[in-house]
């Protein structure tokens, strides 16, 4: 009972601790408004949802009509603008509340229609054009002598000097996010400088200013736009001008006097409509409307939103954690849209925006977790189910691992045969009261399997360890091909007088002799001492040449390759080789082999072990290893000796390979014992078949 409470409190401190990883994921998710494209294009879709039409604002539109009858917006005058004014305030019991004119009247050439338009504005206090404004960084330095950056405005296109000084005006910047969608604006622009605070309004706020009240929002918002790209009543300018419109339908209006007509670049992307973008007149009506209306959409505090997240999807953690898989699916798929339905309530009442997609992407990783965590959880409870295919698993093993390689082939099972075939002698040995070692079925079973596992660790050593058949490897062409092209460059040399002829066929002579020795050099075999001197002396060598660029002429990767002793291997690549006894224990720890087969992985382990302690890896010695280890590794390595199938070396005959197992056994490495009863068996069945 208290195991089972303890295992009950263990895995629920994990599920906690995982919930609240999930939990704190989402939360930074949220933060950091992670993935931000995707997650704009679920906020717009969301919290910009276009409703209502204002009436009492209406767009006088600088479009394809009215350029058709004036001309070319180029070669206007100001006059048409002074027209238009004139035409709006004719009565003032019709005139508009507003009429603001996004237009940037920024210069002047002091012409009679620049005068008329001063003159039309300076009889009215209901309009506000347009101006823009450049923003820079100014670096100052405090009284700490610590640098930091203002932002200021380095400069204003604003209206002409005649016409501001009679108008009011305004900025129109745009706000681009990094998607190029436009869905902030600036309310004004503040900054303080040398102790005084500079105020700059914008065009839609100076608007709605003058109609009444208006809060002190932040510098920067977000408007909830009250249409789409077109649904503003647009009226065009020349009909106004030419009296098609009646003067008293704009009464007590605000009008917006603007570009209409994609040609003269006024128009863009907002998050309203992904399909088509909205003209600059269109984006301050809506804009107007905005602050008139409070139609503003605020981001609810990054610590608020990151808090509530986090509590949501910790719980939801924490339920799809502790329940089944169907009741996880019902519970996945239903919390998307309440979390959807409860941010959309938030809005509505708040005006504040939750974060979209960090509930969803914590849901589902939630769910994931949960699904990967059941699934471990089924395949513990098959491995008790699979103790009977540990033999046909090992056998699949040791195909996997000879069918790797071609110099492989075959010894995993023929050393497992063999051990079988030693150990039933062993036990006939035992009837006829020869020894006292005898062996059990249950130990056959062990040894049979360990045998067949006991390479298994060969699967992460590189083949190009596992197959190197000469010193070099693959590397033997691109030696020849570098000391073929030093030979060339020492005979341009010799051609272009830079050495003598009798140097240069001297070099050569040498890399000739080098090269045409380099397949003795390259296998298997002892050098002998003249072979040594010529490679000494070819990995001492240079080329330099006329840029003193010197080319070794063996790399040093090279060098260490041809000094090898005995065998294909470098000290580094036996290292490796010898390593696949590590990786096969660790392959092996993972496998519960159960009371029957518990000594499996420590035979498997340790076939390498020599009985005085110089074997690997961990050096045990004779008391550390049972029989059948010390079986295992006589075995071994008399099938690698016999084996025929290996690049670096030629198959040993039986006779000569007992002879090496002998000089083994005679100073401590291998049994004595058991090599005997292996003699017994093998060499007399090599004298079977010389006869």
């Amino acid at each position: 009972m208290d195991i089972k409470d303890t295992n009950h409190k263990k895995k629920l401190i994990i599920t906690i601790i995982i919930a609240v990883i999930i939990a704190t994921l989402s939360g930074i998710v949220s933060y950091f408004r992670f993935p931000k494209s995707l997650e704009n294009i679920a906020e717009d879709g969301l919290y910009h949802r276009p409703e209502v039409i204002p009436s009492d604002i209406k767009i006088i539109a600088i479009d394809e009509e009215t350029l058709q009858k004036l001309g070319p917006y180029s070669d206007w005058d100001r006059s048409y603008f002074a027209d238009l004014i004139g035409v709006l305030n004719a009565s003032s019991d019709t005139s508009p509340s507003v009429i603001g004119i996004d237009v940037v009247f920024s210069g002047t050439n002091y012409s009679k229609e620049d005068d008329m338009l001063v003159d039309a504005c300076s009889i009215y206090d209901n309009i506000v054009v347009a101006s823009t404004i450049n923003i820079d960084n100014q670096l100052y330095q405090d009284m700490d002598e610590k640098y930091y950056t203002i932002k200021y405005v380095s400069g204003e296109g604003k209206p002409y000097d005649a016409l501001a000084s009679v108008v009011d005006y305004g900025f129109t910047n745009a706000i681009y996010d990094d998607d190029g969608m436009v869905r902030k604006t600036y309310t004004s622009w503040k900054y303080e400088i040398n102790g005084e605070t500079v105020v700059y309004d914008s065009f839609a706020y100076k608007i709605a200013s003058k109609i009444g009240d208006v809060k002190d929002y932040p510098l920067q918002v977000e408007i909830d736009m009250a249409s789409k790209p077109g649904e503003f009543e647009a009226i065009s300018m020349s009909d106004v001008l030419d009296g098609t419109i009646p003067v008293g339908y704009f009464n007590d209006c605000i009008v917006l006097i603007g570009v209409y007509e994609e040609g003269l670049m006024d128009s863009y992307r907002v998050p309203v409509d992904y399909s088509k973008q909205m003209y600059g007149v269109e984006m301050q009506a809506n804009y107007v409307y905005g602050f008139l209306n409070d139609y503003i959409i605020y981001s609810v505090n990054t610590t608020v939103q990151f808090i509530l997240i986090f509590i949501i999807v910790f719980i939801f953690s924490m339920f799809v954690l502790n329940n089944r898989l169907k009741p996880s699916v019902v519970g996945t798929v239903a919390i998307i849209p309440v979390y959807v339905l409860l941010a959309v309530v938030i809005f509505e009442t708040t005006a504040h925006k939750l974060n979209i997609l960090a509930v969803p992407i914590g849901a589902v990783i939630a769910f994931l977790v949960s699904v990967l965590l059941k699934y471990i959880d089924m395949q513990k409870q098959r491995m008790y189910e699979m103790r009977d295919m540990l033999f046909s698993m090992a056998e699949a093993m040791a195909e996997t691992i000879e069918g790797r390689t071609p110099y492989n082939a075959n010894h995993t099972k023929k050393v497992a045969e063999r051990c079988m075939e030693l150990i039933d002698y062993i036990n006939e040995q035992h009837k006829q009261k020869r020894t006292e070692l005898s062996f059990t079925e249950d130990d056959k079973r062990q040894l049979y399997l360990a045998a067949m596992l006991h390479d298994v660790g060969k699967m992460d050593i590189p083949l190009r360890v596992m197959d190197k058949a000469t010193k070099l490897g693959n590397r033997e062409a691109e030696l020849r091909a570098r000391l073929e092209n030093i030979s060339l460059r020492i005979e341009n040399d010799a051609l272009s007088g830079r050495i003598s002829r009798e140097e240069a066929n001297n070099k050569r002579d040498k890399i000739k002799e080098f090269v045409n020795n380099l397949g003795a050099f390259n296998c298997g075999r002892p050098l002998k001492e003249d072979e040594w001197k010529l490679v000494d002396e070819i990995a001492e060598s240079k080329y330099v040449g006329s840029d003193n660029i010197e080319i070794p002429y063996l790399t040093e990767e090279e060098i260490d390759d041809l000094h090898i002793i005995a065998g294909t291997l470098s000290d580094k690549e036996r290292d490796i080789m010898q390593s696949h006894v590590v990786y096969t224990d660790k392959i092996l720890s993972h496998i519960k082999f159960g009371e029957h087969f518990k000594r499996v992985r420590a035979m498997a382990a340790n076939h390498h072990e020599l009985l005085n302690g110089k074997g690997y890896p961990k050096g045990l010695k004779d008391d550390e290893l049972d029989t059948m280890t010390r079986i295992l590794t006589i075995m071994d390595i008399y099938d690698s000796l016999i084996a025929d199938d290996r690049p670096y070396k030629k198959p040993k005959s039986v006779k000569v390979a007992f002879e090496i197992l002998d000089e083994e056994a005679s100073v401590g490495k291998v049994d004595k014992e058991l090599l005997e009863f292996a003699k017994e068996l093998y060499l007399k069945d090599e004298s079977n078949s010389e006869e």
